[in-house]
């Protein structure tokens, strides 16, 4: 009741502003520059006041609260989908380079192919609509000479592998050719120690995921993948 009280008395005070707005011929342009500056602040006030009149309705209605948990949930997706974004995606599967190509090569085996069936599927299936992230992966062992008369070096050879492996999951599914992107990565990001076998076999590796779906922030927040 006190605010409306307080917006009563803006009304009356902008109806006696309104009856002085035709001065008399001969009024000091002063006094008019300040009616009409008091009126302006008045006006700046009214809407303040009623501003403050609607958060007081939309928090005693439980809408402040809702609109709150909206857009902490849109950051809290935002955050996620940028680190997620950052990080490649989110990984499908990881398989051995060795596992799936004849040796120093870029040519998949028979093996290599049936193993990428089951990625097909769970493609098709659970990620028809998404963009699919392949990266291929290297040790850091020096090529041959041989070897490099085809690939000038790991990373070469790393991106030979990953477009390899796009080219067949394109060939062999129904997901289009615009959704699929290949990045060679040589051996800039180890996941074990190159001084080991062991270790530069799990390096030599290509990596599958899928990056967030695009989203309209402008509707009703969504937090299912």
């Amino acid at each position: 009741m006190r605010h409306l009280g307080l917006l009563f008395g803006f009304v009356c005070v902008f109806a006696a502003l309104g009856g002085c707005a035709t001065m008399p011929i001969g009024s000091s342009s002063s006094r008019v520059d300040s009616l009409r500056s008091e009126n302006a602040a008045l006006r700046a006030r009214l809407q303040q006041v009623r501003d403050s009149l609607a958060l007081r309705e939309d928090v005693e209605t439980g809408q402040y609260y809702r609109d709150l948990r909206v857009l902490q949930d849109q950051l809290n997706r935002l955050t996620y989908e940028a680190r997620t974004l950052r990080n490649g995606g989110r990984t499908v599967r990881v398989l051995p380079a060795d596992s799936l190509f004849e040796s120093a090569t870029a040519t998949l085996t028979d093996a290599g192919a049936k193993r990428l069936r089951v990625v097909i599927a769970q493609l098709q299936t659970a990620y028809p609509t998404r963009t699919v992230w392949v990266e291929g992966h290297a040790d850091n062992a020096p090529l041959s000479e041989s070897l490099q008369e085809q690939f000038a070096s790991n990373w070469e050879l790393s991106a030979a592998r990953a477009t390899a492996v796009v080219r067949h999951l394109v060939t062999n599914s129904d997901l289009s050719p615009g959704q699929f992107a290949a990045v060679g990565y040589g051996a800039t990001q180890p996941v074990a120690s190159n001084q080991t076998v062991r270790g530069r076999r799990r390096n030599r590796r290509v990596r599958i995921a899928v990056l967030p779906p695009p989203r309209d922030y402008s509707r009703p927040f969504e937090t299912s993948w």
